[in-house]
Formats: C-alpha cells, sequence, structure tokens
C-alpha cells in the first residue's frame, strides 16, 4: 500500500507541487473525516495518524514533532497526496477560524503583552518555548476525549484458519458487552471466543485453531491491551492476525500509537453493531454481502 491514497506522479512536462512548509496548517474535510468515521478505510496507517492530529489550528512543523518515526520527505509526500485527493485542504492565511470537526488542540494561540511579531527571539527562547508547546500538546493529546471509527480494508479476503466460519476473539472484561458482542457476532455467522484477561488471551491463542480476528480492549484488569498489541505484533506465529481496537479509552495519542503499532482499526465506546459488522469485513477483506 503506498503511502497516500494514490502516487503522486511527476513527469517533465508536470511541475511538481510546491512542498508545505512548517508553517502550513490543513483542515480535514468531510471526505476526510469518512476515513475516522466510516468504519472502513483503505489509506495507511502513516495517512490515518496525520488525520488524527489534524484540526484546522496545527502547523504541519507542530505535528511533524509527534511524528518524528516518519521521515519528513515521506510525511510531505503524504500530506501532498492527501491534499491532492481532497481528504485535507490547507486554510488560507487570514482566514476566520471555523468550527473544528473534532476536538480542536488549540495551545499558545495567543503572545504575551510584550511580545510583537518580528521581534528578535533567542536560539535558548525558541527552544524552550518549542519544548514547552511539545509538553503541552502531549498533555492535550493524553486529556482530551477521541471518538473514531477506523477499521483498515485489505484487499484480498483472509482465508479462516478453521476452514470454514471465521473466528473472532473478543478480549474484554465486562461480561455483559462481552455476552451481547458474542451472541451477535454469532447471529453474523462469526465463531464468537471469549478472554478477559493474560492468562484468559494466552489460553485462546494456544488453542487451534487461531482466531482470525481479535477485538482488544485497553483497560483489562492486569495488562494493557496495548501491551497485548505489541506482543501479537512481535510474534512470528500470531503477528499476521487483524486486530481491532474497541475501547472506551480513547485519545488522539491513544489511536495514534494503535496505528503506528500496527492495529488494523480503532473503534470507540459506544458503538453501533452495524458499524462493527463493516470494520470486521473490511480487516478481513470480505465484501458487504456474504
Amino acid at each position: 500500500m503506498t503511502d497516500g491514497p494514490k502516487a503522486l506522479q511527476s513527469s517533465d512536462t508536470v511541475k511538481a507541487p510546491a512542498l508545505p512548509s512548517d508553517e502550513a496548517i490543513f483542515e480535514i474535510t468531510e471526505k476526510g473525516r469518512l476515513q475516522l468515521h466510516g468504519s472502513s478505510t483503505e489509506l495507511a496507517a502513516i495517512a490515518l495518524r496525520f488525520l488524527v492530529l489534524v484540526d484546522g489550528k496545527l502547523g504541519l512543523g507542530q505535528i511533524a514533532s509527534h511524528m518524528k518515526d516518519v521521515p519528513r520527505p515521506r510525511l510531505n509526500t503524504i500530506v501532498l497526496s492527501l491534499e491532492k485527493e481532497g481528504y485535507v485542504q490547507p486554510v488560507k492565511a487570514g482566514e476566520p477560524d471555523k468550527p473544528a470537526a473534532f476536538d480542536v488542540l488549540d495551545f499558545f494561540s495567543g503572545r504575551s503583552p510584550d511580545e510583537r511579531p518580528g521581534s528578535p527571539v533567542s536560539d535558548q527562547e525558541a527552544a524552550r518555548k518549542l519544548e514547552a508547546e511539545e509538553q503541552n500538546f502531549s498533555a492535550l493529546l493524553k486529556a482530551q476525549g477521541y471518538a473514531v471509527r477506523i477499521a483498515r480494508r485489505v484487499n484480498e479476503a483472509v482465508k479462516p484458519a478453521s476452514g470454514g466460519n471465521y473466528s473472532v476473539l473478543f478480549v474484554d472484561d465486562e461480561p455483559t458487552l462481552s455476552s451481547a458482542v458474542c451472541k451477535f457476532l454469532e447471529l453474523e455467522g462469526f465463531t464468537p471466543r471469549r478472554a478477559a484477561n493474560r492468562s484468559e488471551v494466552v489460553q485462546e491463542l494456544r488453542k487451534p485453531p487461531l482466531p482470525d480476528l481479535i477485538l482488544l480492549d485497553v483497560m483489562l484488569p492486569d495488562v494493557s491491551g496495548f501491551d497485548i498489541l505489541q506482543r501479537v505484533r512481535g510474534h512470528a506465529a500470531l503477528k499476521h492476525i487483524p486486530i481491532i481496537m474497541l475501547t472506551g479509552k480513547a485519545t488522539r495519542e491513544d489511536v495514534m500509537f494503535a496505528l503506528s503499532a500496527g492495529a488494523n482499526g480503532y473503534i470507540t465506546k459506544p458503538f453501533e453493531f452495524e458499524s462493527l459488522t463493516t470494520s470486521i469485513r473490511a480487516v478481513l477483506g470480505l465484501g458487504d454481502e456474504n
């Protein structure tokens, strides 16, 4: 899968697009919001992480500082591709603020009374402000609630490990929710399996056949769902299993971490069963109909 929706092409007769600057600010479009809320997307994980942070306020340089694992040239390519395909659009200088579609990470938006545009700032002062800004941004990422329904589609259908129905392991320690989800999965033609803690997860993953999909809560009594995600992705025999985080714990930071760690999707509670079905079918590479 390419970094953006489509590979950018250039030729001797086509002028390459200008690279976005650190000060460039983007806002997400309705088409872009659908990628975060539509239960099915073809965008790459890095592109989704960028969309999670786009709020119409942050400069590209600020966003890049929180995607340090992505080389800047690659991020520039992704941003240009997302803009070209209509998932984001630049905010023009002097344009009045628009209502944010999501929680706005608005920080250091004003100047101190003694600070004027164009006034000289020492390197030490600039570094101090940058460090304070990043700390403030990280705190906001952790503090703000966030709602998404992300599931990355695959082009080729996953073959059921059992040769029969697809099995789905639901990892959650809420008995009522677990019963409801497993009953729903059964009605939809899946074979449900349950786990509520670390030992039960290990037991299910040792039991043949392996699950075809894992729906994974973050807040478990004796282990973090993020830890399970990372361990599964680091295990040679398990790393291929699609994982959708299905949880009430959601901040921008959580979603970004899960996507960068290899999650195939992230759905926040409460959710609709119809959306869950769409997401499951997306990550298993199934069509809209059985």
